[in-house]
């Protein structure tokens, strides 16, 4: 007995041999196993890839079938061959077990390739059409293959994975990583297969081409069957059919929906119905309850049959959220294929690359990829959110989703510069002609394609084969394969909308045959928008799977660790923002050929809207969405809208030499398009501006003193880092827009709003959720306060009716609590107001300032000019340079002689501000004065388009005084603003702080309309001349000087009887 004791505990539960006899975890199993799984998953998918890979070029060459009809045929194949595995597991699970059918999928697999190798051998080589009979054979050869792959995929992974126990904490460790090496070794037959196969088929023939795979599975088939001693057969714990059972339940269910009449009766008979009545609709809970009532004797479905259905229910949201990237995934074998073909695949002079062959990118990338996610990505992972994954499986797909996006952007861009080089060698109405530009170039795109495919697939299949029930385990893989195939279906049918939608009334279609007269550029930027719009649901449906609510550890989530990823993703959208706004003056008064007033009321009153949208997508974020995912959707329609923008540059024609402005005026249609693009970047900037600042300070816990410290600076250093990103694009893309392209000056901030999401989701585990401290909607609390003070009704509390009420607000009846949010809010008002005329003056520095600094001289040394948008940089310098004086210096200093925590309070920190923007204001006016006497004395009043024998540096002192004056009032404001406001209306509060810059936008652009319109009455000319040199731009400077000397008096009385939210009365 002692001897057998170690047989015993080495037994794995629940499996036994193939002579149905228990087996031994040491003799059996684990990597042993599964290594003749791989060997043959290897096979098949070279005989797989060795197919489809190049089935496009076999559908156009020997059946002479159409581009679009390829594609869809293509993409039909591989629809069924993804679908047909939702047969194959149902076979497997409810007949002949995984190992049973694997064998008989392989025997068809070996059938259809050679059927295949002999429809090959029988269709005519000439270039005559093949025969109907011809055509016939080769797609139900074809299909065979499909039903094959059908057996195939769904049991030989599952298989696979079965070999390793979960009871074991050794193997289930494996088991994760079995997932990851699966793909890893795949990939490698892969390549092999694009790089011979494909060149067999292209330049030796296609009968040796289907015939190798035909022989390779007949060997992996024998090598399947040698492995038979070391395979574990999982036990089924329940005798009856899995598919059965699963049915039966939402059979039964559709059956009772309608016996169940007093669903509350049922509950209180029920326990199991205790997780029922979460249930958001009746129906849906008399739908469920139909599982559990018993009708004219039948039996009753278990609790773990309606669990098990409940766990397929769950998966479904996911797959149809995965679906566009899967139409993403379908273009690689099809109109990338395509692309290459009419480009220069020449290694050598006298050896040429299949345009197939380009597909081994994408399995290279994973074979590269795997390892170093395995051995460096799920490491740092792990260190930050203390998973023993790195991140969760839904995180995981959803970075591969993202990437999608990616992938179809860049080939959109490399499908554009085809189309250029095509245009200018008059190679358009020459579609067999090689286009002068290297293959390589679609290398990228393969490349992301390939770690979009990784991340994707690979969570997909363990995430499905995770949560399907035990039995199931070959359904779950299965459906993660269907959602590729249902993808295909869908290529096909957008394929087909597509080419009927843009090849009518005698156009050339997007997807003509004739690829330099195509637009695969459009297709592929409509797919990026398609799957833009599928992560916003993919965030959603897989937030609600994913979202744990669990109370956060102040070791291991918020302060600076989370305020990093945050802090990250706001340089990045301010490196975008200033990236178009900040030079969108010159792009409106160069390109789009529009005057300098029109301009500049043009940019006052698009930045005026980005500034007021903050309050719809804080009322969006406190209300419905929260913050977080407020922040997510944002980037999406932010990278959106830049992508849009880079495309309406790139269509634009530029004017002629010589021409006047008037002639460069640019179609209506496409100003639509770009005022379009622009103002959706305005809708991203107003869901990011007050969620990622507010989502920020909400990592710092103000009832925790060190925490709280940590708060007040973080406002100091988020505008720093803010500051570093508008930098950035100031000394950069200003650079590149000037001298380069526009085309790329609004592309790079797409791609780093898409590499920035990445960023922000990575750091998701760190992050930390405020709770709201009342159910019920924050702006509905406030905004019956107002609406019960306005029009006397009854109350919101017959307690609180009774007490007196002195005041406008104190009539309102409604709690004590909702009437002192609503006074706080009604409290701040006034500092808005008095904070406009600083607004106004804000303005300039993105419109008049840099129509100063374009007259000037602005060489750095012989040959370098730099762009006037560019010393917009020199007020983020002072920023960059004051604000840790600030912090670590002038705080210190103050706390010392006022015993204030900050310092001095918030209102001094404004009104010191504004003193310093009324100070820039009268620098601005005397410098511009000084311009126009230069201007004047050279005798260049009339020519507007000279250089000015005066320094762009004069320009200097302005933007220093801005910048210092911005370290004070805005950062000021922003403070005030999120301290001041109820717990609930954090958002709100900032939007408010935003709204003041929009208003002062509208108040700029409304001023320079009003006083366009007065100065050039009576034939005078304009303060705001297209010319310069004959504009008073000095005068409107004087003019704001005075405004701001007004206001500034007007908020010192103001702020003086200011009384702090909590807190006792400050004096200011």
């Amino acid at each position: 007995m002692d001897a057998e004791a170690p047989l015993v505990c080495d037994t794995v539960r629940g499996c036994v041999n193939f002579k149905g006899r228990s087996v031994l975890r040491s003799k059996t199993g684990c990597w042993k196993s599964a290594s003749f799984t791989i060997g043959v998953e290897m096979a098949e998918r070279f005989a797989y890839y060795g197919i489809s890979s190049n089935l496009v070029s076999y559908l156009t060459g020997p059946l002479g079938q159409s581009m679009a009809a390829a594609a869809a045929s293509v993409n039909a194949w591989v629809g069924t061959s993804a679908l047909t595995p939702l047969l194959g597991a149902f076979v497997a699970n409810s007949f002949l077990g995984k190992y049973w059918t694997i064998i008989a999928a392989s025997i068809l697999y070996i059938l259809g390739l050679g059927s295949l190798s002999v429809s090959a051998a029988l269709t005519p080589s000439d270039s005559s059409t093949p025969t109907r009979i011809d055509v016939i054979f080769f797609f139900f050869a074809l299909y065979l293959v499909a039903f094959a792959v059908g057996g195939h995929k769904p049991c030989l992974q599952a298989f696979g994975a079965d070999q390793f126990d979960d009871e074991n904490v050794k193997e289930a460790r494996s088991k994760s990583s079995f997932f990851n090496w699966w793909s890893f070794c795949l990939c490698f037959s892969v390549v092999l297969s694009l790089l011979v196969l494909t060149y067999i088929q292209d330049n030796l023939s296609w009968v040796l081409g289907f015939g190798i795979p035909c022989i390779v599975m007949c060997f992996a088939l024998s090598v399947f069957l040698f492995g038979i001693v070391t395979y574990r057969f999982r036990v089924k714990s329940d005798e009856r059919n899995p598919f059965v059972q699963i049915a039966r339940v939402f059979v039964r269910a559709v059956k009772n929906r309608h016996a169940v009449t007093n669903w509350r009766a049922a509950a209180a008979a029920s326990e199991v119905l205790t997780c029922l009545v979460i249930a958001v609709c009746y129906d849906y809970v008399v739908f469920v309850l139909g599982f559990l009532i018993e009708l004219n004797g039948e039996e009753v479905c278990s609790m773990s049959d309606i669990e098990d259905a409940k766990a397929i229910l769950k998966l479904l949201p996911i797959c149809l959220a995965c679906l566009p990237f899967t139409v993403v995934y379908q273009q690689s074998t099809t109109f990338f294929t395509k692309q290459g073909a009419t480009m220069d695949r020449h290694i050598t002079s006298n050896i040429q690359i299949p345009a197939a062959a380009l597909q081994a990118f994408v399995p290279g990338s994973i074979i590269l990829f795997v390892p170093f996610y395995e051995h460096v990505l799920i490491p740092i992972a792990r260190a930050i959110s203390h998973k023993p994954t790195g991140i969760s499986l839904l995180q995981r797909i959803g970075t591969g989703l993202v990437l999608g996006i990616v992938c179809m952007v860049v080939a959109g861009f490399t499908e554009r510069i085809r189309l250029e080089i095509a245009l200018q060698h008059w190679l358009f109405d020459l579609p067999k002609e090689t286009v002068p530009m290297s293959i390589w170039w679609l290398v990228p795109q393969y490349l992301v394609m390939g770690v979009a495919e990784v991340l994707t697939f690979v969570g997909l299949q363990e995430f499905f084969y995770d949560q399907v029930p035990g039995g199931l385990k070959s359904l779950g893989l299965a459906m993660s394969f269907s959602v590729v195939g249902i993808g295909g279906f869908l290529s096909s049918f957008l394929v087909s909308i597509v080419d009927k939608a843009t090849g009518g009334r005698g156009q050339d279609s997007w997807l003509s045959d004739n690829l330099n007269r195509a637009h695969l550029d459009y297709f592929y930027w409509l797919l990026a928008g398609l799957n833009a719009l599928s992560v916003v649901l993919y965030d959603v449906v897989a937030g609600f799977a994913d979202f744990k609510g669990r109370r956060a550890i102040r070791s291991k989530t918020g302060l600076w660790k989370s305020a990093y990823f945050i802090i990250g993703v706001e340089v990045a959208e301010k490196f975008a923002y200033n990236g178009v706004s900040s030079n969108l003056i010159t792009y409106l008064t160069g390109p789009l050929g529009q005057s300098t007033a029109y301009a500049a009321a043009s940019v006052n009153a698009w930045t005026g809207t980005a500034s007021l949208l903050p309050l719809l997508g804080a009322f969006v974020a406190d209300s419905f969405l929260g913050r977080y995912r407020t922040i997510i959707i944002s980037v999406l329609v932010y990278i959106l809208s830049l992508g849009l923008l880079s495309l309406s540059a790139s269509l634009h024609s530029d004017c002629k030499a010589g021409a006047n402005t008037s002639d460069c005026a640019p179609p209506s249609l496409e100003l639509v398009a770009f005022y379009l693009s622009l103002y959706l970047a305005a809708f991203g900037e107003g869901g990011m501006r007050p969620c990622i600042q507010a989502f920020g300070a909400d990592q710092f816990d103000g009832d925790d003193v060190n925490e709280s410290k940590s708060k007040s600076s973080f406002f100091n250093w988020w505008y720093f880092a803010m500051s570093a990103g508008s930098l950035l694009a100031l000394l950069i893309l200003n650079y590149i827009q000037d001298n380069l392209s526009w085309e790329l000056g609004f592309g790079i901030p797409c791609i780093l709003m898409l590499v920035v999401l990445l960023f922000y989701l990575l750091g998701s585990p760190t992050y930390r959720f405020r709770l709201h401290t009342d159910a019920k909607n924050p702006f509905a609390r406030i905004g019956r306060v107002f609406l019960n003070a306005t029009i006397p009704r009854r109350g919101c509390s017959d307690a609180d009716a009774e007490q007196p009420r002195t005041k406008f607000l104190d009539r309102a009846g409604c709690s004590e609590g909702d009437v002192r949010d609503a006074k706080a809010l009604l409290g701040l008002l006034p500092i808005w107001f008095t904070s406009l005329g600083f607004a106004v003056v804000f303005s300039q520095s993105t419109t008049l300032f840099t129509k100063q600094g374009q007259t000037m001289d602005r060489e750095i040394f012989s040959g370098l000019k730099i762009p006037a948008a560019s010393l917009q940089s020199l007020s983020f310098f002072t920023v960059i340079f004051i604000m840790p004086v600030y912090d670590w210096v002038l705080v210190p200093a103050a706390r010392s002689l006022t015993g204030r925590p900050a310092g001095i309070s918030m209102l001094q920190r404004i009104g010191a501000g504004l003193f310093m923007s009324l100070f820039s204001m009268v620098v601005a006016a005397l410098v511009e004065t000084r311009r126009l006497d230069v201007a004047a004395k050279w005798g260049l009043v009339d020519e507007a388009g000279a250089t000015l024998p005066m320094s762009v540096w004069w320009l200097a002192p302005q933007y220093v005084l801005f910048g210092l004056a911005n370290v004070f009032v805005l950062v000021g404001l922003q403070e005030f603003f999120y301290d001041q406001v109820p717990s609930d209306l954090k958002s709100i509060g900032l939007a408010l702080y935003l709204s003041i810059l929009g208003i002062g936008d509208f108040l700029s652009s409304f001023l320079i309309a009003l006083i366009e319109s007065i100065t050039t009455r009576g034939g005078h000319g304009s303060w705001f001349d297209n010319n310069m040199n004959r504009a008073h731009v000095d005068y409107f400077y004087w003019l704001l000087a005075g405004i701001s000397a007004i206001v500034m008096l007007a908020y010192a009385f103001i702020a003086k009887s200011y009384v702090y939210r909590g807190r006792d009365l400050v004096c200011c």
